[in-house]
């Protein structure tokens, strides 16, 4: 093939590329200007939860501290209520998140008053934790719905 044939096709590639901007993970700037860095944690923890579930209902189980979901349609979170609870998103359309779920043989190592929270049995790795080292998602301080989400 001709040399004017692959820089018309190299051509077409760039225009069709820029017609469809990559999207960085995290929420919007029109959005994010306006977070609080715990916001911004809540906001991906969202978004992964929806990524991750699409239109099944998620599920806080507060004794494994562990995000699952429920088909949609079914009567809801198991009992009981004590244990487990419907997760109530902040973010009702978040996606796109920047945090990825790990596999791990052991729980990682989050302190003695905090603890990882995982997301259909996998741990929640984000992106810029608030101390060195590999940044886990955990909370601390209450219950799911009362306690702080941070990334550590």
């Amino acid at each position: 093939m001709s040399r004017s044939f692959w820089l018309v096709a190299v051509a077409v590639v760039a225009v069709l590329l820029s017609a469809f901007p990559a999207t960085a993970a995290g929420p919007p700037p029109t959005v994010s200007r306006y977070l609080t860095p715990n916001g911004e944690v809540i906001w991906e923890l969202d978004a992964l939860v929806n990524d991750t579930f699409g239109d099944r209902v998620p599920c806080w189980d507060d004794r494994e501290l562990n995000v699952f979901a429920v088909a949609h349609g079914s009567d809801g979170c198991p009992a009981p209520s004590a244990r487990y609870a419907p997760y109530v998103f902040t973010f009702l359309g978040a996606h796109g998140s920047g945090f990825r779920l790990v596999s791990r043989s052991s729980a990682p190592l989050t302190g003695v008053t905090n603890s990882p929270i995982r997301v259909n049995g996998l741990y929640v790795s984000c992106p810029h934790p608030q101390y060195p080292g590999p940044g886990w998602v955990v909370y601390g301080g209450g219950t799911f719905a009362t306690g702080l989400i941070w990334c550590e």
